[in-house]
Parts: C-alpha cells; structure tokens; sequence
C-alpha cells in the first residue's frame, strides 16, 4: 500500500509537469525557442552549466555535514558520488524510491547506521535550502517594494532565520551547531544557481529584468514539490512572469528549459554509480 501511494503521487507529479509544459507550448512556438538555442553564445552556457555543477557539489557537502553531525563520517568523494545518485533516482526511476530516500537506504544497508537519524539528515539538509530561498527572496524583493516597506526586509530576514534557528534547536538539536555553517552552504547553493540563470540570460542577451527572473526561479524552486523535480512548473511560471513583466517570453521559456536540461544532464551522471556501484567509504574522522 505504501509503495502504491509512492508510485500514485509520483504519477501526479508527472501528469502535472506534463499539463504545465502543455500549457506553455501552446502559447509558445517551440520552434522559436529552438532557434533562441541556437543562436545563443554557447560560451556563457558553459559557464551556466559550470556554476550549475559547482552548486550541486556544494550542495554535497552540506549534506556531507549533516550526517557527520550525526556522528556519520562518510568521505567527501562519496558524498559527491551519492549524491549525483540521488539526482539519478529522483530523474530517471519516476514511482520508485526517491533519491533522498535511497540515499537513506543505501547507507543504512552498507554501513547500518540508523535509518532515523539518517532521515533527519536528509530532512534537515531540504529545510536548510528552503530557509536560504526564504531569505533570498526577502533579499532580492527589496529594490521591487514601494517607499517605506522596503525597512521590512531586513527584519522579516532576521525574524526567518531566528524561526528557523529555535526550530532546529528544539526538534534536532543535533544539527544546532551547523545550523549557520549549513545556512551558509544552502545560500552558496542559490546563489550558484542564480548565476546560472544569469549566464543563460547573457547568453541570450537578455540581462535587462534579471532580479524578475531571479525571484521567478526561486519560487518555482519552493513550488517545484508539486511537479516532477520542477519541470513543468519552472517554465510555465517563467511564462507567466514575461507576460506581466513585458519579457520576451521565448526567452523567459528558453531560460527555464535550459536549466531543466542542465538538471538532467547532470543528474544522468548518476547512471554511472548505478551500474558500477557507489564508491561508498567510511572514515573516523570528517577529514
């Protein structure tokens, strides 16, 4: 029954990416978004890919530091290694167990350490990245806001990461003493991702609006629960946002599906550990 309401949830997430990207093309001529591609500076791609990976290596080591402050010393070329695993799994095997929770599984049965605060981990490891889009937002809203509202942000940010904060102290107190650190590697994170987005923007020649499109990009990054890892809900939300904002929505389409495909390419590395097998190793010491 539980593997059967895992495959039905994912088989909405799917069917809702699918409507999305249905949704999208057909205001858009998908044939002009391939031609955007093709006439891009495929130089500043390759910086969008480049800042992508480093944010997903980056996002390894945060992850990394959650299960050694649980007392777990996995090396760091085996977090990378799981990790890209995990992107594999959440990709490629849609209905079956998720990445996060293989990540759980394969640890607890190579090393068997336990599933519990493994899976407090990983948990903690998501809201960490959420609490670094909430503040970000917060952030990047202010130039947006009218007179004196723009005095809320920074107290609205301080108020965010205090919630959060006593939150963790009090349900996982284990992670307390990262929370900062790990704070720190969620906003690296975003904020790599965020230069990919703009490397895609030069690459289109198309800066102007960038703050639009960085709020944009990380609300689809909070809603992208709803849709098969985001796709769907990314492009149709950068859509919507050129058509209030006066964009030129074949870009605003074409920034979105770039960056779905990058998350693809990068994730189709995994492959490698699923047919050879994840290197995993287990040190003493967080060295």
């Amino acid at each position: 029954m539980k593997k059967a309401r895992k495959a039905a949830a994912s088989l909405v997430r799917i069917l809702v990416s699918a409507v999305l990207l249905y949704l999208v093309f057909a205001k858009i001529d998908f044939s002009s978004v391939w031609s955007l591609v093709n006439t891009s500076e495929v130089g500043f791609l390759l910086l969008a890919l480049v800042a992508f990976i480093a944010s997903q290596w980056v996002s390894s080591l945060r992850l990394l530091a959650y299960f050694r402050a649980s007392g777990f010393y996995l090396s760091t070329l085996s977090s990378h290694a799981l990790y890209l695993l995990g992107m594999f799994y959440n990709f490629f095997i849609p209905g079956g167990i998720g990445g996060d929770a293989y990540k759980v599984y394969l640890l607890n049965k190579r090393f068997a350490w336990g599933i519990k605060p493994l899976t407090y981990s990983v948990l903690n490891d998501r809201l960490s990245g959420l609490v670094a889009i909430i503040v970000l937002v917060l952030a990047l809203v202010v130039p947006l806001l009218p007179g004196w509202w723009k005095l809320l942000a920074l107290p609205g940010i301080a108020m965010a990461i205090g919630a959060a904060h006593m939150m963790i102290n009090r349900l996982f107190p284990a992670f307390r003493g990262i929370f900062f650190s790990s704070l720190g590697y969620s906003l690296a994170v975003q904020v790599l991702q965020l230069l990919c987005v703009y490397f895609t923007l030069v690459a289109f020649r198309a800066t102007e609006g960038s703050l639009v499109y960085f709020l944009v990009f990380l609300m689809s990054a909070i809603l992208s629960v709803v849709s098969f890892s985001g796709i769907g809900v990314r492009e149709w939300l950068f859509l919507q946002a050129s058509q209030r904002f006066d964009f030129h929505s074949e870009i605003a389409v074409s920034v979105a599906l770039l960056f779905s495909c990058m998350t693809v390419l990068v994730a189709l590395f995994g492959v490698f550990y699923q047919l050879a097998g994840t290197p995993l190793k287990h040190t003493e010491t967080t060295g």
